[in-house]
């Protein structure tokens, strides 16, 4: 009887850990806090479109299905830096970040030139980053390019305020130009912007399975 009832919790406990480890490998970004950093905002539309589209509110909609990926898919918690087409200074979102206690940041762009056939995704981090920083932007570039299908324009470094005042692992994209007559329709579409953030959701849990918090 008593080795009955030890072979059944033993059963019991092992159905449990399986449980348990089934619902980790499904929330792969559980207990993981990450800021959203929609760019621009308010009297700053960021770069413009040809025909009238910002950057500000196309970033503002990735951001939020970029949360909305983090949350349903990743179990991660998320803080957004704004939540609509408001005006939120740079030290202002640093702040955020710091104070919250961030684990990951990101600040989603678009990028804009005066020459309306230049296009192309890259990813940048501060270039006295961590090496955590770094390894997070190889990460989302990866898979930000197999989203966009555009050219590789590589993981970069620039002296972002965002990227330099965050004390924890920081990345800003820059997915494709706006600016460019195609990609500007493209971006009107919410089911290829929805794709952009997904494909950002996938590089940090690729990042974070690989080198944790």
């Amino acid at each position: 009887m008593k080795k009955s009832v030890l072979i059944l919790s033993m059963l019991i406990l092992s159905l449990l850990v399986t449980s348990r480890m089934s619902m980790a490998s499904g929330q792969p970004l559980s207990g993981v806090k990450v800021v959203v950093d929609p760019g621009h905002g308010g009297w700053d539309p960021g770069a413009v479109g040809p025909s009238g589209l910002t950057e500000q509110e196309v970033n503002l909609r990735v951001a939020q299905a970029l949360r909305s990926c983090l949350q349903e898919y990743g179990g991660a918690t998320v803080k957004m830096t704004r939540t609509n087409n408001s005006y939120v200074s740079l030290s202002a979102r640093a702040t955020q970040a710091n104070s919250w206690g961030a684990d990951r940041f990101v600040s989603v762009h678009h990028n804009g030139s005066t020459n309306q056939r230049i296009n192309g995704t890259a990813v940048y981090s501060y270039p006295k980053g961590s090496w955590k920083s770094h390894h997070l932007r190889d990460e989302v570039q990866s898979r930000l390019v197999q989203a966009t299908g555009l050219r590789n324009l590589g993981g970069q470094t620039e002296n972002f305020y965002v990227l330099r005042k965050t004390s924890m692992p920081a990345v800003l994209t820059e997915a494709s130009f706006i600016t460019n007559p195609s990609e500007e329709k493209k971006l009107r579409d919410p089911g290829y912007t929805w794709r952009e953030a997904y494909h950002i959701y996938l590089g940090l849990a690729d990042h974070m399975g690989k080198v944790g918090k």
